[in-house]
């Protein structure tokens, strides 16, 4: 083999090492030099036809591939939201609303994702302490709908049909984290609204809901009523009671509304309303059914109209008025009273409140009331009717706050709330690790009591409830601090939610062309009608602490990596210290040595004199201290920055003078100039955060200098990183920035829980590297480098160059996929590689 080393080593400048290393492994030394280097030539031309051009489409294939899940994470048209304008809660189908705003509204589209901007709408979100609020909506969306979607049923019976991209959030490790519909299985456990917060309304216009009565004589007499509505009702107890004794017991045509049960009690509320808004009733026995009835009749075609308009008609179509989402919690009462009062009973032995109904839509306004006490109810239904039950643990709020007139039922609620609770098998929470342990422990209490809750991560909120204030009155006792690990389960426990867990998932074909979604800023998840908490479409920003830190994640992160920009929206840095600058005494100085200050951070005021030329710059003192700097300091580093200047110092008070007095503006000029001129730290870092990691403190900043940032002697630069792969590539070479851009990838897709194959990542950052330096997949980077003239032309740009490869006599040797595909022959990659060799006679 010695002999045909000098021809192995010139051929290394041709073929990959391990090629020349697998060839040695068939060659034997009876081989002729001659035939050897006929059999690398070959093989030189066998690889040359074999590589994919550097440039290739396959990584503009795989950045797409990433992208696309992120525009289709979105829920089927049919899905119900609540959403707020006009300070009042409306229900809609998310399909309906979208539509309906993307139709009427300056609408965007990219790749097939349309968006608009959303104004003065919010919906309820899931923030990370488990509170529901009240967020504003920035985006709405739609999306061609999949083949298939996924269609989710909870323990508690809710449900919801979404992309199976579509991103919904789970409890893991005391935080919240986004979960891929893909990743779900049955016996996880995602959130349901349990507690409906809202700013009441106060009354409502009547005529909102009822059109105003014809006035022309020739209007049939029915239709002209006699006596008028007040034109505002207060959304008090009584008005809230007739509408859910309506919705239980009541009866709408044409001019007559009527509410039918037999107890006095029952009947009496309804009168004490109709008197109250000056309507008259007749009260009569009938013989409906098996037993004699009683019916409250009321003459009013207008109030007939409103309680069709607002509450339906027909047990089938009946639904909870919309008014009644945001009204007061007097209002809510009577409702949900008059409601159970007539269609509701009580099972003292089974333990539970339950009601029936033929409309789900009802009992789902009915359930959604409930939360506004933090009242949370299961759906059910059978061949005939759709049930909601409400645990007996509910029952003493049930009686405190809504209670009820009929006696028999108000004596059962009464029993059930002094029963002990039945068992809530949905009303678990998980995802807590060992933290139930870990303050056993420190409280020198057997941790048998919570072995069997950890290790199966399930725990009821009634058990968890006793442990808290077992904790608490052992830490008080014995004088051992376990105020972190309390403050942890008192945000599982008086979360706003139910982690309910998933009963089925199944595939459902779609039932509408288009997906949709909003995009919520900030808690980055809406609620469904049904009480769903879900995740929302690719957020933009995720806020690091304090406001002045956002940085750019989901959809525009991705395009801002792919883009390969060197100007990025939101730099930060990842700082790393080395001990024992990264304890809790000393990361405050190392933060605040850090962070850039400029000359405008130590100006408490300017005064300028134009006609003179000059001005006076009056120091923070406080500031200079802190920075353990002295006037002096800064007047010498302003006479150094500035040329063309006169000075004096006077106590904390520097005055400049221009020297050109021929330009009017000159001290405008100089008063911007003086204002950014650098004092001290790190160029570029605007913000420094200091968080807890495990068991060490880092830097989070806003702003980047990587260079200047490693340089210092207190950092570890093994650790320390930033989310710029330009200045990852510039200090620390081109295959740290590769592994920066799958890292800074990774990020966005953990983030939103997509579910893409990390080789597609990769196929990306090696396309983006090959050559050396960072390119983006644009028209400008690796499109620009290709080495086919088709190649190039087949990105958005095609006519620039196949002229200026015709003006040079450029030639395509169609070595690649995409030019062979673009003249419909086998592509040379696979199958298309191996030509047929037959004997013919």
């Amino acid at each position: 083999m010695d002999k045909n080393a000098s021809l192995f080593q010139e051929y290394e400048k041709h073929l990959p090492i391990s090629v020349i290393d697998e060839l040695k492994t068939h060659i034997t030394d009876k081989i002729s030099t001659e035939r050897l280097q006929k059999i690398l030539d070959v093989l030189v031309e066998r690889y040359n036809h074999a590589q994919v051009s550097a440039g290739e489409a396959v990584g503009l294939v795989s950045a797409e591939s990433i992208g696309e899940p992120g525009t289709q994470m979105c829920i089927a048209y049919d899905e119900k939201v609540m959403i707020k304008y006009d300070d009042k809660i409306h229900i809609s189908k998310i399909g309906e609303f979208v539509d309906s705003a993307l139709n009427t509204t300056e609408c965007n589209e990219v790749d097939g994702y349309q968006f608009c901007d959303a104004y003065g709408i919010s919906v309820l979100a899931l923030n990370d302490n488990e509170k529901l609020e009240w967020k504003s909506v920035s985006k709405l969306n739609r999306h061609k709908s999949p083949e298939k979607l996924i269609h989710i049923k909870t323990k508690s019976g809710r449900k919801i049909t979404a992309t199976d991209f579509h991103s919904f959030v789970t409890r893991k490790h005391n935080q919240i984290v986004s979960i891929s519909g893909k990743e779900l299985r049955v016996g996880d456990r995602i959130p349901v609204i349990k507690y409906l917060p809202e700013h009441c309304t106060e009354a409502i216009s009547v005529y909102e809901h009822v059109e105003m009565p014809a006035q022309d004589f020739r209007v049939k007499r029915e239709y002209r009523p006699t006596k008028m509505l007040p034109a505002e009702l207060a959304l008090d107890w009584d008005f809230g009671w007739f509408v859910g004794a309506y919705l239980s017991e009541g009866c709408a045509t044409q001019g007559i509304v009527s509410i039918s049960n037999v107890a006095d009690s029952y009947l009496n509320n309804a009168k004490r309303f109709i008197s109250k808004i000056g309507l008259d009733y007749k009260d009569k026995l009938n013989d409906r059914g098996f037993a004699q009835g009683r019916d409250i009749i009321i003459n009013s075609s207008l109030l007939a109209r409103f309680m069709k308009n607002t509450c339906g008609s027909g047990s089938a179509f009946k639904k909870v008025p919309e008014l009644a989402f945001s009204a007061r919690e007097e209002f809510v009462s009577g409702l949900l009273r008059g409601y159970f009062d007539g269609d509701g009973n009580v099972a003292v032995e089974r333990g539970m409140l339950r009601v029936s109904s033929n409309s789900e839509e009802l009992l789902d306004g009915i359930k959604l009331l409930l939360n506004r006490f933090e009242i949370f109810a299961s759906k059910s239904k059978d061949h005939k009717q759709h049930y909601l039950m409400i645990p007996s643990k509910y029952a003493r709020t049930f009686l405190e706050k809504i209670g009820s007139d009929i006696d028999y039922k108000k004596a059962g609620l009464q029993e059930l709330a002094r029963k002990p609770n039945h068992q809530d098998y949905i009303d678990s929470i998980s995802g807590f690790d060992d933290v139930l342990v870990s303050v056993s422990k420190k409280l020198q209490l057997p941790s048998r009591y919570v072995n069997s809750a950890t290790k199966r991560q399930k725990i009821g909120r009634t058990a968890l409830s006793r442990h808290v204030i077992n904790f608490e009155n052992e830490s008080r006792t014995k004088g051992i601090d376990v105020s972190q690990e309390l403050n942890v389960l008192k945000t599982m426990l008086y979360s706003d939610v139910i982690w309910d867990e998933i009963e089925s998932i199944e595939y459902v074909s779609k039932s509408q062309g288009y997906v949709y979604d909003l995009t919520v800023p900030g808690p980055h998840t809406f609620a469904t009608f049904d009480g769903i908490i879900t995740h929302n479409t690719l957020n933009t920003f995720h806020f690091a602490g304090v406001s002045e830190m956002n940085v750019t994640v989901g959809l525009p992160r991705i395009i801002e990596i792919f883009d390969a920009r060197k100007e990025i929206k939101t730099p930060m840095m990842e700082i790393f210290l080395k001990s024992p600058y990264n304890k809790a005494d000393k990361i405050r100085d190392v933060a605040f040595e850090i962070r850039e200050t400029k000359m405008s951070d130590v100006i408490q005021e300017i005064q300028t004199d134009i006609f003179e030329q000059k001005m006076v710059i009056k120091l923070d003192t406080v500031r200079l201290e802190k920075l353990q700097l002295k006037p002096a300091d800064i007047s010498a580093l302003v006479r150094a920055k500035v040329k063309g200047i006169s000075m004096k110092t006077e106590d904390a008070a520097i005055e400049v003078t221009a020297k050109d007095n021929t330009d009017p503006s000159a001290v405008s000029k100089l008063k911007e100039k003086i204002k950014v001129i650098h004092i001290k730290g790190i160029k570029g870092i605007t913000q420094v955060l200091p968080v807890k990691r495990g068991e060490e403190y880092i830097i989070l900043t806003a702003g980047s200098n990587f260079k200047e940032i490693i340089k210092l002697e207190k950092i570890d630069p093994k650790r320390t990183t930033t989310n710029n792969m330009h200045e990852i590539a510039a200090v620390l070479g081109i295959e740290a920035a590769r592994q920066a851009i799958i890292d800074e990838v990774n990020k966005v897709i953990d983030a939103q829980g997509l579910n893409i194959d990390i080789r597609h990542v990769m196929l990306v950052a090696d396309t983006m590297c090959v050559s050396g330096k960072v390119r983006g997949i644009t028209r400008y980077g690796v499109v620009r480098e290709k080495t086919s003239v088709l190649a190039r032309a087949s990105f958005e740009t095609p006519i620039k160059y196949l002229i200026n490869a015709a003006l040079v006599g450029e030639i395509d040797h169609l070595h690649s996929v995409v030019e062979n595909v673009m003249i419909n022959q086998p592509v040379p990659i696979g199958t298309g590689l191996p030509g047929l060799v037959t004997k013919v006679k």
